[in-house]
């Protein structure tokens, strides 16, 4: 019988190499695996076998008296499911605990987006004629008319990008490769910054595997360097709400449908894999609807 500590090296194994997922998502998976097995060792359990849906509901119990928020659980859940159809076609488990067992209802949040203005506000902030303030314009440009991830958009390379055609391949989530078309203002930016800023932030010969946005020091531009870039850009707007650089992803995708776009080539073009991932955005539409049937229409505001 395997311990755990060799279920969890195959496993990691398994997450690399069948399921092609990225480092930081085995990191992540991983992470949730080692709180569940530190609870199966303070509970006296040493075999896969004795996990059952008892154990499971007990698990569950621990987290929420732990304070974890329900997203939370729900994620890690998720993360244990996919331990558990591993082990089981392994035949190390012969039944899912957790089939039985239901994850926690998620608490519905509308997604922050920019509305039209603050976003043509937001594409202003950067300094027209410095390096840096040259290329973040570029970057802001491309996540509004692309939708991209951080993640996605720190991995794109000079030969990934085509200004004529206005399009661009991007390694997504599972390393899934999508084509992403982009509009004429994000070709411009683009253009300007590869022809006045790239090549005196990193000297040199142009590489078409080398990085598309770099940093100051001419290296590849971290997650961690783009997420400030953009909070720092957001935060000079003024905005009461709380808004992240995913918000510009939101915005790409509230305003494609506000501008008439079907679902399911939003769906396409985000990359998501299921289309319940993308339902969430016809909410965005449908409140933006409602609040201007309520403001146009003189019969449609109701007696307080």
């Amino acid at each position: 019988m395997e311990t755990f500590l060799e279920i969890r090296a195959d496993y990691k194994n398994f997450l690399k190499n069948q399921k092609n997922l990225s480092d930081k998502t085995i990191l992540n998976y991983l992470s949730d695996c080692d709180r569940f097995f530190t609870f199966l060792s303070s509970s006296y359990i040493n075999e896969p076998a004795h996990i059952d849906v008892k154990v499971m509901r007990e698990y569950l119990a621990r987290l929420y008296e732990a304070g974890y928020a329900r997203s939370t659980i729900a994620r890690h859940l998720a993360c244990l499911r996919s331990l558990f159809r591993y082990l089981c076609q392994c035949q190390v488990l012969e039944a899912n605990p957790l089939l039985l067992l239901h994850a926690p209802k998620k608490v519905s949040r509308l997604p922050q987006f920019l509305y039209r203005q603050e976003m043509e506000q937001l594409l202003e902030e950067p300094e027209s004629e410095s390096h840096l303030g040259i290329r973040n314009r570029a970057i802001l440009e491309l996540f509004y008319s692309s939708g991209l991830r951080v993640g996605e958009a720190v991995q794109i390379n000079i030969g990934d990008i085509d200004l004529d055609l206005g399009s661009l391949i991007v390694k997504g989530k599972g390393r899934k490769e999508r084509m992403v078309p982009f509009g004429r203002h994000a070709a411009e930016a683009l253009r300007l910054y590869l022809n006045r800023a790239r090549s005196i932030l990193s000297p040199g010969p142009t590489d078409r595997n080398g990085p598309l946005f770099v940093n100051w020091r001419g290296q590849r531009l971290s997650t961690r360097g783009l997420y400030q870039i953009i909070i720092r850009y957001l935060r000079q707007l003024d905005i009461a709400r709380h808004l992240t650089p995913h918000a510009l992803r939101h915005t790409f995708a509230t305003h494609l449908l506000e501008g008439g776009a079907d679902l399911r080539s939003v769906q396409e073009l985000l990359g998501h894999a299921r289309m319940s991932s993308t339902q969430i955005y016809t909410h965005v539409s449908g409140e933006r609807i409602k609040r201007v049937y309520e403001d146009a229409h003189p019969r449609a505001k109701l007696k307080s």
